[in-house]
């Protein structure tokens, strides 16, 4: 029987509280992963595959890629699918994980309302010249350090004001939205309020039928959103290990062909 635990806090809930009584869990391996790739449905996929191939299951958690490194952290997952490269260095530096796996990507995309033209530094500059509002994730995840990093650019290249504060650094101004939530709930205010968001590409492709905003791809570099697969050391797992084992084989060719609308969501290295 395959297990799921779907959670929007930073805690386990225990698998056997969603089992029949005399039923036992088998759960042996804990994934701390992102918002982004639970909500491209790309995740589900993967563990399905796993599961059947190990006769084992999975227990999850999906939250912000700060969040999850926090959990590896502490110990309470076995291992981490996150996608902030410049974190992930961090945590590999304290101790935490021996090394990263980039095992795929995508790219960041912006879904908006109005046409943005040029590189994505250019469309930035046209939010802020435009006032025009926009919905930051806020939540220390990947998408909020790209995002960060954007604005960071442009502030030292193009003198847009910022500040930096408990939101993280962003740009002054009552149309910026920071709402400390995950991809999907950003998604869907920007839609609700006609609003600008930035996006990873794999959850904006699971979205973009239900919502009025268009997406726009960009070639810059800063654009590129790499996932990586870190084993945290202090459980350091043995499932854990088969499983970086299945995302380096199996699992790769999975991943390469996982289409939303007949579109590749994400890509392997070759």
């Amino acid at each position: 029987m395959h297990l799921r635990v779907f959670l929007v806090s930073l805690l386990f809930i225990p698998l056997s509280g969603c089992l029949s009584p005399g039923e036992e869990s088998t759960a042996s391996f804990r994934l701390g992963t992102t918002t982004s790739m639970r909500d491209s449905g790309l995740l589900d996929v993967l563990i399905e595959e796993f599961e059947d191939l190990h006769q084992t299951d999975i227990e999850y958690v999906a939250v912000g890629t700060g969040a999850a490194l926090q959990l590896g952290r502490t110990g309470d997952v076995d291992a981490l699918i996150v996608h902030a490269p410049e974190q992930e260095a961090t945590f590999i530096e304290e101790g935490f994980a021996e090394e990263r796996l980039p095992f795929a990507y995508n790219a960041f995309v912006l879904l908006s309302p109005i046409d943005v033209n040029g590189s994505i530094y250019d469309a930035f500059e046209t939010i802020v010249s435009e006032e025009h509002c926009f919905i930051s994730r806020g939540d220390d995840s990947g998408t909020h350090a790209k995002e960060q990093a954007i604005w960071r650019h442009l502030n030292e290249t193009r003198n847009i004001e910022t500040v930096e504060d408990s939101n993280g650094l962003h740009p002054t101004g009552d149309w910026y939205y920071s709402i400390g939530q995950g991809m999907g709930a950003a998604i869907n205010m920007a839609d609700e309020k006609s609003c600008i968001t930035l996006s990873d590409r794999g959850t904006a492709l699971q979205f973009q039928q239900q919502i009025d905003l268009d997406r726009y791809e960009f070639d810059d570099v800063i654009v590129s959103n790499p996932y990586s697969y870190l084993i945290v050391s202090q459980t350091n797992a043995s499932i854990a290990h088969d499983f970086q084992a299945y995302l380096l084989n199996e699992g790769r060719s999975t991943i390469a062909n996982y289409t939303i609308n007949d579109e590749a969501a994400f890509f392997v290295y070759d």
